[in-house]
This record gives C-alpha cells, structure tokens and sequence, in this order.
C-alpha cells in the first residue's frame, strides 16, 4: 500500500515508502500510520506504519529512567536514522505524544547518543496502555550527564509524530 509519497530538494526524485495494511470494513486495505514525521519547510510528510519502523536496523538500550522500576531493555530504531528522513539541516524538532504532550528536541542530541524510537520494552511491543506504540528513550544509565530533569522531560511516549522545526 503507497503511504507516502514526497519530493525533497536535497533528492533527485520521489520517494515512496510502503507499509503494511490492515483489511477495513468494505474489505479495502486500510494503512494504520504508527508514527507521522513532518519537515514542512521542504514539503516532506511520511507516515510510517508499524511494519515500517520494525524494518529498519534495531538498536537495544538497557537503561533505567524515572519510568520503569529497573534497568529495562528497550529496542527500537535509532532517532538519528528515523529524523534524518526529515534532512540534513535540521537542528531542532518538535516531538507530540497522542496524549497532547509535546517538546522540542535538538537534534544533536540524536548525534551525541544512542537515543531511540523504542517499540518494545523487555522484548514485548508497547501498547497504548503501555507506553506505546513508541517511546523516546535516551542511554540514561550509560551516560550519566544524561540523568537530569531537561532529558527525562524529553522522555516522551505515546509519541505520533514529529516535526522539523
């Protein structure tokens, strides 16, 4: 099923990005959008189902945050490989939970450390009710400059969609 289809100035072309699909009530195929990631200065919008973040290279992060009990394992494609769809340029996103929760986020942060789109947590995926579907986890645990307020904010699950500021 076509999900998403954009021109940016920094390709020669259109890219497609293909999903999974779900069957709806008239037996049409449905695509069910996961995670909507946005640059509208350079007209790019792809919506990423589910299927399409868990093809991308996972990255494992044990580390304990303000959230969990313990150290946990949390997987998920880095934020480097997922923001970088957006461009080159960016420096700064805006990140929203379904929840209305948003933060702005530098994006060097994504450079500096291993921070991921995690969608699971222990080897089981994120539910709504858990988290989920995804969750922004920085290797708190191995970084210790990292176990401050500002980056616990930056926490955010439930997260929808991101925007290229």
């Amino acid at each position: 099923m076509l999900r998403a289809i954009f021109v940016a100035k920094r390709y020669l072309g259109a890219f497609i990005f293909f999903s999974g699909v779900l069957v709806g009530s008239a037996g049409v195929a449905v695509a069910q959008t996961v995670l909507t990631l946005e640059n509208p200065s350079e007209g790019i919008v792809i919506e990423m189902g589910m299927e399409d973040l868990l093809a991308m290279p996972q990255v494992t992060v044990n580390t304990a945050n303000d959230f969990v009990d313990d150290v946990s394992e949390f997987s998920g494609p880095l934020a480097r490989d997922v923001v970088s769809m957006l461009g080159d340029d960016i420096k700064m996103a805006r990140f929203y939970a379904i929840n209305g929760y948003s933060i702005e986020i530098p994006v060097s942060d994504f450079r500096d450390y291993d921070v991921i789109f995690a969608l699971s947590i222990d080897g089981k995926l994120f539910s709504l009710r858990d988290k989920g579907p995804v969750w922004l986890i920085y290797p708190m645990t191995d970084n210790p400059e990292l176990q401050d307020r500002v980056y616990n904010d930056r926490l955010i699950w439930l997260l929808t969609r991101v925007t290229a500021l």
